[in-house]
C-alpha cells in the first residue's frame, strides 16, 4: 500500500491547501485569478480533461479493469452509482448558485466561455459533481493498482478535474474542495468494503505437488 500512502498524503495536502484558500480568500478569489492565465493550450486541455469527472472516466478505466478480470472491475460502476446519488442530494440540500449567477451580481465584465463550454446556471454548484467523481475513481484506482507511478498520475489527474471546473467557470474552489474529499472518502470507502468482499469470497489458489513433484496452483 505504499504507493496509495504517497497519492493519499498528497491528496491530503492539497486538499487541506484548497480548504484554507476557500476559507480565508473571497468566494470568486481563485475563479479570477484562474482567469488573468487562461491561455489556448489551458483552453483545450482543461476542456478534454474534466470529461474524465463524467462517464467517459468510469467506462475508461472500468474497461481497463475488466482486462485484468470482471471482479477487479466490479467496484467501479458500483462507485458510480453512489457518487451520482450523493452529489444529487447534496446538491439539492445546499442549492448553492453558480458562478455565472455570482459574476453576475458582482458585475463582472470578463468572458466566461472556454471554446464553446456551456455556462451552467442555476443553484447545484456545491458541491462540485465532477471533482467527486473524480477523486472517487482515482482514488479507487490508485487503491486498486498500487503502483507509484500510477498513483502519481491519479493524483495528478484528480487535481486536473478539479481545477479544470473553475477554469471553466462551473464551480468555486470551495465547490470543487468539497467534492475531493466527499470523493476521496467515497472511493477509498468503496475500495475498502470491496477488499473485504474480495478476501472473504474470492477463491484461494491452494498449492499442491502432483506425484512426479511438481507444483499445481487450484482455486
Amino acid at each position: 500500500m505504499k504507493a496509495f500512502y504517497i497519492y493519499a498524503t498528497g491528496a491530503a495536502i492539497l486538499m487541506i491547501a484548497g480548504l484554507f484558500a476557500s476559507l480565508f480568500n473571497e468566494k470568486a478569489h481563485f475563479l479570477i485569478w484562474l482567469f488573468g492565465y487562461r491561455h489556448t493550450v489551458a483552453d483545450y486541455y482543461f476542456y478534454y480533461i474534466t470529461k474524465l469527472g463524467e462517464t467517459y472516466g468510469f467506462i475508461f478505466f472500468g474497461l481497463l479493469l475488466w482486462m485484468q478480470g470482471w471482479r477487479k472491475m466490479l467496484p467501479v460502476p458500483i462507485l458510480g452509482v453512489i457518487v451520482m446519488i450523493v452529489s444529487y442530494l447534496l446538491k439539492q440540500i445546499f442549492q448553492h448558485e453558480r458562478p455565472s449567477i455570482y459574476l453576475e451580481k458582482i458585475n463582472w465584465e470578463g468572458a466566461m466561455g472556454v471554446l464553446g463550454y456551456q455556462i451552467l446556471s442555476g443553484y447545484h454548484s456545491f458541491p462540485s459533481g465532477h471533482s467527486m467523481a473524480a477523486w472517487a475513481l482515482f482514488t479507487l484506482m490508485a487503491a486498486i493498482v498500487r503502483k507509484t507511478w500510477f498513483s502519481l498520475l491519479c493524483l495528478f489527474l484528480a487535481v486536473s478535474v478539479s481545477i479544470s471546473r473553475v477554469y471553466l467557470m462551473a464551480h468555486f474552489l470551495q465547490d470543487v474542495v468539497a467534492g475531493a474529499m466527499i470523493g476521496f472518502s467515497l472511493g477509498y470507502g468503496v475500495f475498502y468494503f470491496y477488499e473485504k468482499w474480495q478476501n472473504k469470497y474470492q477463491p484461494k489458489a491452494v498449492t499442491a505437488k502432483s506425484a512426479d513433484g511438481e507444483l499445481i496452483q487450484s482455486e
